[in-house]
């Protein structure tokens, strides 16, 4: 298989050449967002001592020279070839409204080309897209027609509506955009748009030549085979480093980043996403990288990198929280964290990196960020552990509070999120009748699952923090007070309770009053209550559902009275 692989700018590869594409080619089907994108980084090149924008490689097959013109086919890179010519003929529209005619000139040899005996012909032409050798050859003889507007033109070369109006919404969309970009450059508006023109065809890429189609098709094929597209982060990195200043940092920004990537191993692409969404929000369906690079716009670039790192600091505690005298989290933070971790809950990290980033600025004071917190834990356990709600149903809500905490942070806003996830716990009826469905047993087909005696632990120990006022608990398994051999009504929550290992073994098979001697000697302050409150009396496992309830949803969760809320 031979072929010839080379670097090349765009001048230089539209330069005494001619591309067709074939009918059995895909048709162009770029769109607004690709239009976008390409536009952007062109924009990107225009500013000082900025690289040329690559654009990847093409795939063409030699057909030979004929007339002093090279001729390809175009097996790879149609929808990229056809996107930069039909920006050119927007560019070159608007050199005649600007009176540029040199530079309109200058501009003709990328778009046509002169054959040896002096004929002109488009440089690219397409057996199913027709309008467009039309297109090229009418912004030719237009050059003298001043008064010819940007849709009389387009709509005098569509020739097929149905087959090319993309193209005349691509040649109209470079139009406007470029129109819009130089006429904020007061006083250099013709330096602005020979800039742009100049960025275009400075673009590089690789151009692989092979003299077989079979070959040609065969490159293509290994390409696509083999070639992997780049993470988001690692399109992000590569953002980054290209756009720090002076260039001199450089070096030193990459081992920061490098260092960051193995801080967060694993975690990474999810920091890098969630970073995106407290930052800027979510933009229309653009990846994370393309909303940085469309909200920075190659600007301030070493301030990005270092809120980068700051807030991958602040993620850490997600990721690792740890307390004590060389921790990264306080204990509130900690106890917070190591839950959220432990239940695989990021729904909330976009928010967290705001809250800790205005805690830093001291727009939140340390009281209010750690009731918040709270809070949050609260709302997740009712939310989502006993209300069985999928948390995903918050993310949207989620991002839009982070981006306003973290870009225009106030108290009045950080009380008005909480009152709107609150507002997605319907009532306390509702709550209480997803409490009286959680339970676990063995002996029970309905409450046997693992997740269910998860569930069942974690309330439990809910329980008991609040009624021992201990923030930590030690192991326990999970005793039922009336056995739950009787029936799947002692299976539910109302009938369970914290209990040491070694105790459960001895109570088994037992009845209530028998079981109290060995509920005294237990840690848990919920298996003593039991024998406080019930020694003696009839046990109701339903009022017991209730009153559990209730303590939760009105002291434990305190949902119905968010003190810190109380302005």
């Amino acid at each position: 298989m031979a072929f010839d692989a080379k670097d090349q700018t765009i001048g230089e590869l539209l330069n005494k050449i001619s591309f067709s594409v074939p009918r059995n080619q895909r048709r162009y089907v770029w769109d607004k967002t690709n239009w976008e994108e390409l536009l952007e980084d062109v924009l990107f090149s225009c500013k000082a001592d900025r690289k040329a924008h690559f654009i990847g490689s093409i795939v063409l097959k030699d057909e030979g020279k004929r007339e002093g013109i090279s001729r390809y086919i175009i097996i790879d890179g149609q929808q990229r070839i056809t996107t930069i010519v039909l920006a050119l003929i927007s560019i070159m529209k608007l050199f005649l409204e600007k009176n540029m005619k040199n530079e309109f000139l200058g501009t003709v040899d990328y778009i046509m080309t002169k054959n040896n005996i002096n004929q002109q012909m488009p440089i690219l032409t397409s057996s199913y897209h027709i309008s467009l050798e039309k297109m090229i050859n009418k912004i030719i003889d237009i050059q003298n027609d001043d008064n010819m507007t940007i849709d009389r033109f387009v709509n005098s070369c569509i020739l097929s509506v149905q087959r090319d109006k993309v193209i005349g919404d691509a040649v109209k969309f470079f139009y406007e955009s470029i129109k819009k970009d130089i006429n904020q450059f007061d006083g250099q508006v013709e330096k602005r748009l020979l800039s742009i023109r100049d960025a275009i065809i400075g673009m590089v890429l690789v151009s692989i030549i092979s003299s077989t189609e079979e070959d040609s098709y065969t490159i293509f094929e290994i390409l696509n085979a083999c070639g992997q597209e780049l993470e988001q982060h690692e399109l992000l990195k590569n953002y980054i480093m290209r756009y720090i200043d002076p260039i001199e940092n450089r070096d030193m920004a990459k081992e920061k980043w490098e260092i960051m990537e193995k801080e967060l191993g694993k975690y990474f692409k999810r920091f890098i996403n969630q970073y995106v969404w407290h930052r800027y929000g979510t933009i229309d369906k653009l990846s994370t990288y393309r909303i940085i690079q469309k909200k920075s716009k190659g600007d301030n670039i070493n301030d990005l990198l270092d809120d980068i790192l700051l807030k991958a600091g602040y993620y850490c505690k997600f990721i690792n929280p740890v307390f004590g005298d060389d921790g990264n989290c306080s204990q509130v933070e900690y106890e917070v964290y190591s839950f959220f971790k432990s239940k695989r809950q990021e729904q909330f990290r976009p928010l967290l990196l705001s809250l800790l980033h205005q805690k830093e600025l001291g727009g939140v004071d340390e009281s209010l960020y750690e009731q918040t917190l709270k809070f949050l834990y609260n709302f997740f356990v009712c939310y989502t552990i006993i209300g069985k709600e999928k948390s995903n149903n918050l993310r949207d809500t989620i991002i839009q509070y982070a981006t306003i905490l973290e870009n225009e942070y106030s108290n009045d806003k950080l009380f008005l999120f909480a009152e709107t996830i609150k507002r997605k716990i319907p009532s306390y009826e509702w709550f209480e009748k997803s409490f009286s469905t959680l339970g676990w047993s063995n002996r029970t087909e309905i409450f046997r699952d693992s997740k269910d005696k998860e569930r069942v632990k974690l309330v439990l120990e809910i329980i008991e923090k609040f009624v021992s006022q201990r923030t930590e608990i030690g192991e326990f398994t999970v005793e039922h007070i009336l056995p739950d051999s009787e029936g799947e009504k002692n299976a539910h929550i109302g009938n369970l309770i914290p209990l040491e290992k070694n105790l459960n073994e001895k109570c088994k098979a037992k009845a209530l009053e028998k079981k109290c001697v060995y509920y005294k000697q237990s840690s848990f302050y919920t298996a003593r209550g039991i024998v406080n409150r019930y020694s003696g009396k009839t046990f109701d496992v339903t009022a017991r559902t209730k009153h559990l309830a209730k303590m939760i949803y009105n002291n434990i969760l305190e949902l119905n009275q968010l003190y810190y809320l109380d302005k």
